[in-house]
């Protein structure tokens, strides 16, 4: 049989997205409404037996009326708004149980008061939750903030499930005993006289998770609730015990007084409430704000897992926030989207905003009947649903996390677990924010902070040396020490940097270090403290003689750096001359060049002036097809920052470069340009355009003045008919390029980029 999720979905017009007559869409609408409708009463009445449990209980029928048409306001307002058709929002389990929390301490802080003054506190109390949760979660939708709030560290998230897990335990025995569970507490909870409540409500909640485990249906659970309420009853008639003694013992909801569930605070009621009470619980109201935005977001993701699809944060923020603001216009509690009732109405096939609208009518049903309706309910079924949330909470995110967490990860989940319930919720929430920002500093302070660190002995520039001057840096190049830095410097690694320059400095079986150069290229960020361990390493740099070389340092970087004296500018140009100096450079490149330059200079290696026809015999002819092979060749001078081949340009001409600089340029997205390479003398350029490849990125500058020797296609066609060994030989050295010029470029991808 084809599931509901599987029926096809037939084209809608924009009102039948409001009201579908097609069967497909309609009944499984209406069956998702009233299956997760119905769940939503009970989750109802169980949150006010939550709240208004102990001394609160004379005002519980009035609890039950906030909390049930809390429910249907905030489903029918999220099912017109939200992004997703058939979403279902409710009051949640984690805002409610600090609602509790706030109701038991406002209690506890009027005692001696009246019980319709602590009833009326306590409900503008609730109203002012919604209130400031629903302004604080339009607001941040209206601004759009919402992907930068989607991030929230996972060991908090489960502290936070956690912790809410044990609230839920805490008040099944609230609502099932009248007391709540505690150290001084226990001893009276394993009385003859009360461990029975919690005890029956204990097997229901054993039977719930039993089912529930077990068959995998929508209609298990609200099923499994009545059959619990009708095995209570069945208990009572076996026993022949009255409903009326039965109430009177404990074990039904109630007395109620007279008159309807929903109780409204008017503007006449307002002068009543103890204002200086709620100001004391500031905190809580801004813990449930937080705690509904943490709710949100977690729902949020586990409902775009599931649906596959993207919802837009945003407007779910938006949606959120009028249905938390419409429920405190009526004296009512915050809702959030709710993840496993819109899961089952997602497997029911229940898409359209219908669902959301008929979830309200059992609420507006139950409202109707009155508070004669509540006295029937068992309190250990109520109790039970209590305990079933807060056993799922605790297995999944203290018991089954065992095996996922990483270690500190976990410790920080009942690090929060812990101070939520020894010192409150936002105080939990905080430590275990604080202690997960610490361990991600601690675990980011270990990674190495220098990406890769070279030595110029075996990390060479883009420049086409000669073979003497290579074998010269390969001799005397580890007198460059390079570090490739990468990730955000802080006062984590800002240390590690500087220990790296320590030790090599002080490396006694090394060359000494006359350059130090530093790469910015990979960093993303840097604090005060980078900046203070760089001002050391420019410190020991000035007094052990040494240049320090700074590369692809942003203006931002530059000017931090500045500030916090790390870079000294100065006009030296020669680290062996009697002053040190630091030099910047636009790329790793440049600066490398430079110290290559200098060090080849400091050890008297010349490149002279060698005539064309000698580099030739060095590049691929023999010293008698010199004379043929110039005379198919046409001189060139070029002047210095002279562009010899054009970006986009194609060239009929290929050149042999006599004497003088040429630079390869490649042309960047944001208006800047990377050396690529760097020719000199005895070497050719232009030979992908001379055979007419498409047009390249590459622009060639000569850096100096410079002499070439021009062969034109033409040319190069008469050479073939006339001397076809010569073209030969060309072409087979301009082969032998092609193949050093990638090698070239596979080892400077693996070592300097």
């Amino acid at each position: 049989m084809m599931s509901p999720t599987s029926l096809p979905t037939p084209a809608q017009s924009p009102w039948q997205r409001w009201i579908p007559l097609h069967p497909s869409i309609l009944v499984p609408s209406l069956t998702a409404g009233l299956v997760t409708g119905l769940i939503g009463v009970i989750r109802a009445i169980s949150y006010a037996a939550l709240i208004f449990s102990g001394t609160l209980g004379v005002n519980l029928s009035s609890g039950v009326g906030m909390a049930v048409l809390s429910t249907g306001v905030i489903s029918v307002v999220a099912a017109l708004t939200s992004t997703l058709p058939g979403m279902i929002a409710t009051p949640l389990a984690a805002p409610t149980a600090i609602l509790a929390m706030m109701a038991g301490q406002l209690a506890d802080q009027m005692a001696g008061e009246s019980d319709r003054t602590i009833f009326l506190t306590v409900s503008v109390a609730i109203a002012l939750a919604s209130f400031l949760t629903g302004s604080f979660l339009l607001t941040l939708g209206l601004c759009r903030l919402g992907d930068a709030i989607r991030l929230v560290p996972y060991p908090v998230v489960g502290g936070f499930m956690a912790g809410t897990g044990w609230l839920l335990v805490d008040g099944f025995v609230q609502v099932t005993t009248d007391q709540p569970l505690a150290w001084r507490t226990l001893p009276d909870l394993c009385t003859d006289g009360t461990w029975q409540y919690w005890g029956v409500g204990l097997l229901f909640a054993v039977i719930l998770i039993g089912l529930s485990n077990r068959f995998k249906h929508y209609l298990v659970m609200p099923g499994t609730l009545i059959a619990l309420m009708g095995l209570f009853y069945c208990a009572l008639w076996l026993t022949h015990t009255p409903i009326d003694q039965a109430r009177a013992a404990g074990w039904l909801l109630g007395p109620f007084p007279a008159g309807g569930l929903w109780q409204p605070v008017g503007f006449g009621d307002l002068a009543t409430v103890d204002w200086g009470a709620i100001a004391q619980q500031s905190g809580s109201l801004i813990t449930v704000a937080l705690i509904s935005l943490l709710s949100l977001v977690l729902s949020n993701s586990g409902i775009e897992l599931v649906v596959g699809r993207d919802l837009n944060l945003n407007t779910e923020l938006r949606s959120i926030g009028l249905a938390s603001l419409a429920s405190g216009f009526g004296s009512g509690m915050v809702g959030n989207q709710a993840l496993p009732s819109t899961l089952l109405v997602h497997s029911i096939g229940g898409h359209s905003r219908l669902t959301g609208v008929i979830a309200a009518l059992p609420c507006f049903a139950v409202l109707g009947l009155g508070s004669a309706f509540l006295s029937y309910f068992p309190k250990p079924v109520l109790g039970c649903l209590l305990l079933y949330l807060g056993v799922a909470l605790l297995d999944k995110w203290l018991i089954k996390s065992w095996s996922t967490l990483p270690r500190w990860d976990y410790a920080i989940v009942v690090v929060i677990l812990v101070a939520i319930n020894a010192i409150g919720f936002l105080q939990g929430i905080v430590i275990g924010f604080i202690l997960a920002v610490i361990l991600f500093m601690y675990d980011y302070s270990r990674v190495d902070v220098a990406k890769e660190v070279l030595s110029g002995a075996t990390t060479h520039s883009n420049v086409e040396r000669s073979p003497a001057a290579l074998v010269q840096l390969r001799a005397i190049g580890d007198q460059i020490f390079i570090l490739e830095l990468q990730g955000f410097l802080f006062f984590g690694t800002a240390n590690y940097l500087l220990n790296q320059v320590k030790r090599r400095v002080e490396q006694e079986n090394a060359p000494p270090v006359t350059f130090i150069l530093l790469d910015f290229r990979q960093v993303t960020g840097i604090d005060a403290s980078a900046v203070l361990s760089c001002n050391k390493i420019l410190k020991i740099a000035q007094q052990e003689k040494i240049t320090l070389v700074f590369t692809n340092v942003s203006a931002e970087f530059q000017a931090t750096l500045q500030q916090g004296q790390a870079i000294a500018l100065d006009q030296t140009q020669c680290a062996l001359f009697p002053e040190p100096s630091c030099q910047l450079f636009a790329d790793m490149d440049r600066g490398l060049e430079w110290c290559e330059n200098l060090l080849l200079r400091t050890t008297e290696h010349h490149e002279p002036s060698i005539p064309l026809g000698t580099l030739l015999t060095d590049m691929f002819l023999t010293p008698a097809q010199v004379y043929p092979f110039l005379s198919y060749l046409e001189p060139k001078t070029v002047a210095a920052e002279e562009v010899i081949y054009q970006q986009g340009q194609a060239s009929d001409y290929l050149y042999f470069v006599e004497s003088g600089r040429v630079s390869v340029l490649l042309q960047l997205e944001e208006g800047c340009s990377k050396r690529l390479q760097t020719v000199t003398g005895g070497n050719i350029l232009g030979e992908m355009r001379f055979y007419g490849k498409p047009p390249l990125s590459t622009t060639v500058i000569a850096d100096v003045e410079t002499q070439l020797y021009g062969l034109s296609q033409a040319a190069f066609r008469v050479m073939k008919l006339e001397n076809p060994t010569l073209a030969n030989q060309l072409e087979g050295y301009i082969v032998r390029v092609l193949c050093d010029s990638l090698t070239r470029r596979e080892q400077q991808l693996r070592v300097i980029r």
